[in-house]
């Protein structure tokens, strides 16, 4: 048999049965193209897949309900969470019992969390070879922990019609009763703005450092919100509830996505947002699909998370959800149109996969201590 033959083998037996056959002559890149052929997924007739996702998949979920089940004679549902860091600890409160078999959204910031958990059972998919290596961000961990599904840039936005100057992050400290950002225990735009600060006022730093940072924000009045959505659809003044509600909000700046402007534009946006660029001033964030620990529908899980990295599910993100798809080839310019900045044409904050889970949790607690501390 070849290695190809032998995986999907394997995969039988673990419990994935497929309502077509495979030839064992097949070569690496049949499963790839299989496209909508239903005669080589797993028929999951009478099983239902629940996705728990972190608030930001419904529009993306109704195409990809359809494509699915056409797929795989399956149910797919999905429960949605208020945020990344809301779906995190759902997932570890239900570890052993989940009401849901695939965890969709946890990031290179969360994951390491949700792994030492014991919340998610790791699955490498026979599609991985899809996946660009650049965003395989746990490195050679084998089986996967989880899968990378699509990548953005979480950057500070500025409304245009306001004449503010805002060149680097120092800068929002005297601007910050005018911004907007997200909680970095719920939010992960919240939590990637936390690491680039982190990044840029770097801890142990005898003069400055993050906590400082932080403490000026405070100071001077930032404003934290629980989730993205609720910073940038009621407090940006430039984010797309402005062209379909009247202006909503009072702060022209707003933690959220490098293609956020370009998105803005796609859907009927007149005024291209500006972006902060500045060194390590965004935080490349890469999100994933994993199983759940003791998945009730492994076999359907298991399809989920191939079906994630076929094309008809990668061409969904730039256009549905703001992101870039993590499979090579994926045309992207027809939603951003070159409007967005080339991925790599600025430089992000990347911490190592092996910093975020020794460190990530320790740099919140402190946040909070400072967030409360404010608050008393």
């Amino acid at each position: 048999m070849t290695p190809r033959s032998v995986a999907l083998f394997a995969l039988a037996v673990a419990g994935l049965s497929f309502s077509g056959c495979f030839s064992p002559s097949a070569d690496d890149t049949t499963y790839a193209e299989m496209g909508f052929d239903g005669t080589h997924w797993p028929d999951l007739h009478g099983a239902t897949v629940v996705v728990l996702d972190h608030g930001a998949f419904d529009y993306t979920f109704g195409p990809a309900k359809e494509r699915f089940e056409a797929l795989t004679n399956g149910t797919l549902e999905h429960i949605a969470a208020q945020d990344t860091g809301d779906a995190l600890n759902r997932a570890i409160r239900e570890k052993g019992r989940p009401s849901f078999d695939v965890v969709y959204g946890l990031d290179n910031a969360y994951l390491g969390t949700a792994i030492a958990s014991g919340a998610l059972q790791p699955y490498t998919p026979l599609l991985a070879p899809r996946v660009n290596a650049s965003y395989v961000f746990f490195g050679d961990i084998q089986p996967w922990p989880a899968t990378p599904v699509d990548h953005g840039y979480i950057a500070v936005n500025l409304d245009t019609r306001v004449n503010l100057t805002i060149a680097d992050l120092g800068d929002l400290r005297e601007h910050a009763n005018e911004f907007a950002t997200q909680d970095p225990r719920t939010s992960s735009p919240g939590l990637g703005f936390l690491l680039a600060t982190i990044a840029t006022f770097p801890e142990g730093s005898a003069m400055y450092d993050w906590h400082d940072y932080w403490q000026d924000l405070f100071a001077n009045g930032v404003t934290i919100t629980s989730d993205w959505t609720t910073a940038y659809t009621q407090h940006f003044t430039g984010g797309y509830g402005q062209w379909e509600d009247g202006f909503v909000g009072s702060k022209p700046l707003v933690t959220s996505y490098s293609t956020s402007p370009a998105y803005e534009l796609y859907y009927g946006g007149t005024d291209e947002n500006q972006l902060v660029l500045a060194p390590k001033a965004t935080f490349h964030q890469v999100e994933t699909v994993a199983i759940a620990a003791n998945a009730r529908e492994l076999a359907g899980a298991q399809a989920f998370v191939e079906f994630v990295l076929t094309d008809g599910f990668q061409d969904l993100h730039a256009e549905l959800n703001a992101m870039y798809p993590v499979v090579d080839g994926i045309d992207v310019a027809k939603v951003y149109n070159h409007t967005d900045p080339a991925p790599g044409s600025f430089q992000s904050t990347e911490p190592d996969y092996q910093t975020l889970a020794a460190n990530v949790e320790r740099w919140v607690r402190e946040w909070t201590d400072l967030y409360e501390a404010h608050q008393a």
